[in-house]
């Protein structure tokens, strides 16, 4: 990556867009990708990280390709693109990913036959949206049924529902999530329930849609998929190679820690909040000021490492934390944070 770019990137801290974009960017990587599926997906259980790189349809995260439910113009297409994925099938609402791509099913898949799972990678910034308030949950099945029905184009006398592939929409939800829930995964699916008498159908008839909701909490004391996405939220680059053995390629390094600039709206936060609490609990305004400094100040600090690890220059990691270059000196004068 050349200097000007990695510049540019430091330097475009945004709270909304850089967020967004930065989840997209990530989502998007193979590095990335592979560790989720391990953790995630239960048809990858017992599966090498090399194995389900094997799997995985890299063209497919990336390349050009149409599928519709209904007749559609030029204007009315599902994309895979570099940048987002948009659903769009005749007057039905337009949907965009944040990443969507094909995986083999070693489940089902032989020599001579190929069945893909789809995945649906989500990363979504509050558990609660607002205006208007929703269920993740409700939104999880409304991308993953457009995503089956996208499978099959218009449905005629000779469509054969025979092709119809499963498919994953995974959410990881970062922010204001429910206390009981935090640190938790679940997976919703159709399952079969006999009401008279017995039947013995294949499961993969009928388990076609899966919904897994992510829902992030504070630091993981296990190891598992809460440390490794909390890892990859703050660019802590050696703590993912930890959990991502597949080859890295040679530019990753460099765009993991700059991707997650457009995070840092998200750690400054958490840092505020965790100083208010502090405060609350001492019952002093000046305990919630000096919570609030900390959370502040250790984020800031972690940023700076992060992009000196990647070598910017002081300059560099000035411009984009908003600090003199003296300051900046002066904590890479320091130990590095644990």
């Amino acid at each position: 990556m050349r200097i000007e770019t990695k510049y540019d990137i430091a330097s475009s801290v945004n709270v909304g867009a850089e967020y967004d974009k930065g989840v997209k960017k990530l989502f998007k990587s193979k590095e990335i990708i592979v560790p989720i599926m391990e953790m995630v997906i239960p048809e990858f259980e017992g599966c090498s990280q090399e194995e389900i790189l094997s799997c995985l349809d890299l063209a497919s995260i990336t390349s050009d390709e149409v599928v519709s439910d209904t007749p559609v113009s030029e204007m009315e297409e599902y994309r895979i693109r570099g940048e987002d994925t948009e659903f769009s099938g005749g007057l039905d609402k337009l949907i965009r990913f944040d990443s969507k791509f094909r995986i083999r099913n070693p489940k089902l898949s032989e020599e001579n036959m190929l069945v893909n799972l789809h995945i649906d990678l989500e990363g979504q910034k509050s558990y609660t949206p607002k205006n208007p308030t929703y269920p993740i949950i409700k939104r999880g099945f409304y991308y993953v049924a457009r995503d089956l029905c996208s499978q099959l184009g218009v449905a005629t006398g000779k469509t054969n529902y025979a092709d119809l592939e499963k498919c994953y929409s995974i959410w990881i939800c970062l922010e204001n999530v429910p206390v009981k829930l935090r640190n938790t995964m679940t997976e919703y699916r159709i399952r079969k329930e006999d009401i008279l008498g017995e039947t013995d159908e294949p499961e993969e008839d009928y388990d076609l849609m899966s919904v897994i909701v992510i829902r992030m909490g504070e630091k993981a004391e296990d190891r598992g998929i809460f440390d490794y996405l909390n890892q990859v939220f703050v660019g802590n680059i050696e703590e993912i190679e930890t959990y991502s053995h597949i080859e890295w390629e040679e530019d990753f390094k460099e765009d993991v820690a700059m991707t997650m600039t457009g995070f840092s709206d998200v750690l400054v936060r958490r840092g505020r909040e965790e100083g208010r609490k502090e405060g609350r609990e001492e019952g002093r305004i000046e305990g919630r000021e000096e919570g609030r400094e900390i959370g502040q100040e250790e984020t800031t600090v972690k940023f700076i490492w992060s992009l000196h690890e990647m070598k910017c220059t002081d300059e560099m990691i000035s411009e984009a934390v908003k600090k003199p270059v003296d300051y900046v000196q002066d904590i890479l004068k320091k130990d590095a944070p644990q």
